[in-house]
């Protein structure tokens, strides 16, 4: 049986004896009696011997605050505490001095102050000395071989190691499962995997089964691939080895293997233990396209991890926000056996990542995490951590003034609160992670800013919009948010500003690739780009993906010649992402083109670009309402009359001419107002009559000339 009570702090007279006090109804509620051993379980566990006190207050456990440490608890958290019903005596424990080192002659003096104290693998210990200070101590072994804590009595054998402690509570902070959000699924099979076999190995000892000892993580940067790694030694209390790959890499010949060879040998002598390489594409890349020295990186990496299972209880995880580009053999059985993927967080994960960090963050009651959580699509916890910290920045600019935070000394930090507007501020300020390629800003406008081409407008609803503002009715249907369109036609007819206005008006998020942009002159990089697009639309979803000059990529295969076959292998990557409609579910995929008759066939059946629409140029009853949307955003002249004006301009104007129009417009009217007033001053500026009649006469003779000379 278990309780939660809120943490307070136990008297200093009581500190560093490791006890526990609760008021006694508290104690009736978990049949605990005095003087027994009480589990602690806070951010992490721990133990300590309970006492009962009439003048606690009911519903409070007061600890000390080493005890607290140990439990990684604060004043004011809750825990959740049960009795310890059989405690196991310990044959040997190892300690370790955090800070300066300790004679090995106060062992017999430390075990006698320790004697019947409950303890726990990892745990913080504090022993006042005969000067008045305080001896830091941490338990790093505890014997028989698989215990993980137990009560020490007079047959324990207390040993102090002259080494300082290994990555103390201390410096570790208090990471722990409870403080990643958003990642339930990441957590369970961690847990299932390594916090077993690390807490309980007998159980493969008993099966005759070696445990898994290799876990590659891998995920866009940012989505907490280390910090689920520190949280797993912390919850197993192992030892935590933490690198980054490139940190091995150096030195001279055969000096990168032996880096990694000693870390391997620390992990042991301190199991059970966790290796934690970051970056580990950087010492695990495929040996086919790596250099002699990264081969044979690669084969000592590969050594060490099968010799994996005879290092006792050392577990491997390595990171990787480049999984395509590891070694095959890094993943095979015995080695890296189990692959997890850290996602791009959806909704209600972004919910629960920004519960956790604003945890402690005085917000208003305007602030609405979970709207919060809606706008920040695409954002990975880093990105909502920094999030979070541009709010209170911000907040500190409205309420206090940034002259008077560089003048002051001190300021009155109470007065301290972030609000929407901060918060909302902040989102516009912090470019997530997984858009800072290929995306491109969208305006705020719908189809309203696009004159005519009602027909194709409505073909656009029906196949983008629709399905992302009506996904229930769509499922309902039995059919997926997943769509792809051809749109072909003119240059400059307006089929880029309609994926935008599309876009925008489904609510979608909005990846804009150029054709040109994914071609690369290695091999398997366009290919790789083609990946990696689709796959981040799929982590942004609902996304458009539109794909500009979409020939360059796509030619017809037929008509590649010898020795271009890197065209051809991206056109067979492109129909297979395009031919993965279940697993790109809310990805809209949008491609345009000049030139319809390059692209290869196979591109325009049902279920890749099924849809082509052709967007024609604009007719002659629409030039003055193209003109006025783009001029409408300067002051005009009262006697302007464009639908009149217009008339002027010759046929066969695109969107793109128009807007040149216009913008030669004003121009002209500039240039006509600096005449009149020298000294620049704005006042009295507008575009009138003769600026427009300029312009268009401008363009039909140029457009005259390119006629003439064709």
């Amino acid at each position: 049986m278990n309780k939660n009570l809120e943490v307070d702090a136990l008297p200093d007279t009581l500190a560093h004896k490791n006890i526990a006090v609760m008021f006694p109804a508290d104690m009736r509620d978990l049949g605990i009696e005095q003087g027994q051993t009480v589990i602690v379980r806070g951010r992490r566990t721990t133990r300590a011997t309970v006492r009962s006190s009439e003048n606690a207050i009911q519903g409070r456990i007061y600890m000390d605050a080493t005890t607290r440490l140990n439990s990684s608890s604060r004043m004011t958290d809750i825990v959740q505490v049960g009795l310890d019903d059989n405690p196991r005596t310990v044959s040997r424990v190892q300690l370790a001095p955090v800070g300066e080192g300790i004679s090995k002659d106060l062992e017999q003096t430390i075990g006698r102050e320790l004697s019947m104290r409950p303890i726990s693998r990892g745990d913080h210990i504090t022993i006042p000395s005969l000067d008045g200070g305080v001896i830091e101590l941490q338990v790093e072994k505890i014997r028989p071989w698989g215990v993980r804590s137990g009560l020490i009595d007079a047959s324990t054998n207390v040993e102090i190691v002259e080494r300082p402690a290994r990555r103390p509570l201390l410096e570790t902070g208090d990471v722990s499962f409870a403080d990643i959000g958003g990642m339930d699924d990441v957590i369970k099979q961690i847990q299932q995997v390594a916090v077993v076999s690390l807490l309980h190995p007998e159980l493969f000892l008993k099966a005759g089964k070696s445990p898994i000892r290799g876990i590659l993580l891998h995920g866009e940067p940012g989505t907490g691939k280390s910090l689920t790694a520190r949280a797993l030694a912390r919850e197993a209390q192992a030892t935590y080895h933490q690198i980054s790959a490139p940190e091995i890499v150096g030195g001279c010949s055969g000096a990168s293997e032996e880096n990694l060879r000693n870390l391997f040998e620390q992990a042991k002598q301190d199991e059970p233990s966790v290796i934690f390489i970051d970056e580990i594409d950087a010492i695990a890349s495929d040996r086919r396209f790596a250099s002699e020295s990264g081969r044979r990186l690669v084969t000592q990496l590969l050594t060490l991890m099968d010799g994996v299972k005879d290092r006792g209880q050392v577990i491997v995880i390595g990171a990787t926000n480049m999984i395509d580009s590891i070694d095959p053999a890094v993943n095979r059985a015995g080695r890296f056996e189990r692959v997890i993927e850290c996602p791009v967080p959806n909704a209600d994960e972004r919910l629960e990542i920004l519960e956790i960090h604003t945890r402690g963050m005085p917000l208003s009651d305007d602030v609405d995490l979970g709207a919060l959580s809606e706008l920040t699509v695409g954002y990975v916890g880093a990105d909502l951590d920094h999030l979070c910290k541009e709010g209170v920045y911000n907040a500190a600019e409205r309420i206090y003034g940034f002259d008077r935070l560089l003048e002051a000394e001190a300021v009155e930090a109470d007065d301290l609160e972030i609000n929407w507007y901060d918060l909302s501020e902040a989102q516009s300020q912090v470019r997530p992670s997984i858009k800072r390629r290929h995306n491109r800003n969208i305006a705020d406008s719908g189809f309203d800013s696009i004159i005519g081409l009602d027909d194709i407008k409505q073909i656009l609803t029906e196949k983008i919009v629709n399905p992302v503002q009506f996904p229930e009715l769509y499922s309902a249907a039995g059919l997926k948010i997943g769509s792809g369109v051809l749109m072909y036609g003119p240059p400059g007819t307006g089929k880029t500003a309609l994926v935008r206005a599309v876009a925008s008006t489904a609510g979608a998020e909005f990846l804009d690739v150029k054709g040109p942009e994914i071609m690369s002159m290695w091999q398997g990089e366009s290919e790789r780009s083609v990946r990696e697009i689709f796959d981040k639309a799929k982590k942004m979803s609902p996304c458009v993906l539109f794909f500009d000059e979409f020939d360059s990529i796509a030619p017809d295969r037929s008509t590649i010649g010898p020795g271009r076959g890197a065209s051809s292998s991206v056109v067979n990557q492109l129909l297979s992402e395009l031919d993965g409609i279940d697993s790109r579910d809310g990805v809209l995929v949008v491609a345009a083109t000049n030139q319809i008759d390059l692209i290869d066939p196979a591109f325009l059946r049902e279920g890749r670009l099924g849809t082509s629409v052709e967007v024609g140029l604009p007719t002659r009853e629409d030039y003055w309402r193209i003109v006025e949307t783009h001029i409408s955003d300067a002051p005009l002249s009262e006697n302007l009359d464009l639908q009149d004006s217009c008339q002027a301009l010759p046929d066969g104007m695109s969107g793109a001419d128009l807007a040149g129009v216009s913008r030669r417009a004003k121009e002209i009217a500039i240039r006509r107002h600096l005449g009149e007033n020298p000294d620049g001053s704005a006042e009295g500026f507008e575009v009138g009559l003769r600026d427009i009649e300029i312009a268009c006469s401008e363009l039909s003779q140029a457009r005259m000339g390119i006629e003439a000379w064709r």
